[in-house]
């Protein structure tokens, strides 16, 4: 049987693995620990300042560099496509200023905007596929021979003649083009005669850090696709750079390069680079060589050659 003296040690073992934990935790522990934390939270500081000043040097090194392309660009840009007519095709959610951007460096080379238009989501609506296969049975009437075998492409061979075709058919196909309740094409500025050779810009790549989940990728490369057997069509029928991202599978110039399209695309849109580049690539396709230009995936060359 436990007496009273076992249970008056017990009590006197419990007190006083209390007081030993007290008195250590208000004193020795209680520095060390208070000194781990703080150097963690200085650590934390210097991590973060050395982390923003790498940033800040990166962003001067990036503008100077952008500095550096942009003076160089005035050097021999200048004549480039003196005499040529272009003409912009924008494709949703592409950004103004990029494309201010590329239109001033086409502008320095000597070439001349001939007009612009905007392509609508109607090119890329899954539930508007079955009208874009029959529709584009009407412009092929108007095309003679079409060298794409599937609808978009055809519809994008549409696109191509009218911008750069003679009067009568670039007016009949951009009717055609313009016209339903849901257009392929919008006519932001209308062209002044055929043009003599075709710009497409493009949006950046999405965010991300956006959430995004499988179903929205499916969709987002469905129509990246889309977009790239559409541009295949405008690339067969005119001389045609398509400007973009391709930082991600879902970006129309990702797809165009992973789909081999004999079509020039450059890369990393909203850079100077990617601006300056597009004359270049003009004038090189022109000539008959159709390449990548840029930094990300895909790209033959970071710039296309100079003129000689």
């Amino acid at each position: 049987m436990i007496d009273f003296r076992y249970h008056l040690v017990s009590l006197i073992s419990v007190f006083l693995a209390l007081a030993v934990g007290v008195v250590l935790g208000a004193g020795p522990l209680q520095n060390s620990l208070g000194t781990a934390l703080n150097d963690q939270v200085t650590s934390l500081r210097e991590n973060r300042k050395a982390m923003q000043t790498q940033l800040e040097q990166t962003e001067a090194a990036v503008n100077d560099r952008d500095d550096y392309i942009a003076a160089a660009a005035a050097a021999y840009l200048p004549g480039t496509l003196e005499g040529k007519k272009v003409a912009l095709a924008v494709l949703p959610e592409a950004k103004s200023d990029d494309i201010d951007t590329i239109i001033a460096q086409l502008e320095a080379a000597g070439g001349t905007i001939n007009g612009r238009v905007s392509l609508t989501t109607a090119w890329t609506d899954p539930s508007r596929e079955a009208f874009r296969e029959s529709y584009s049975g009407q412009l092929a009437g108007h095309l003679g021979k079409t060298v794409s075998t599937d609808g978009n492409g055809v519809l994008g061979e549409g696109l191509g003649t009218a911008l750069t075709g003679d009067a009568q058919t670039a007016k009949q196909l951009m009717d055609l083009l313009t016209a339903t309740d849901t257009p392929l094409v919008s006519v932001d500025t209308r062209l002044n005669g055929p043009a003599d050779m075709i710009v497409v810009i493009g949006p950046r790549s999405p965010d991300a850090t956006a959430p995004r989940d499988s179903e929205t990728t499916d969709s987002l490369t469905q129509a990246a696709s889309s977009w790239a057997e559409a541009l295949t069509g405008t690339a067969a029928v005119s001389t045609t750079v398509v400007v973009g991202a391709a930082d991600d599978e879902t970006d129309a110039v990702s797809a165009l390069r992973t789909a081999k399209a004999a079509v020039t695309t450059i890369d990393s849109v909203g850079q100077v680079a990617a601006a300056v580049s597009t004359p270049l690539a003009l004038v090189s396709t022109a000539s008959g060589t159709k390449r990548h230009y840029g930094f990300d995936k895909g790209a033959d060359a970071v710039m296309p050659p100079l003129p000689k």
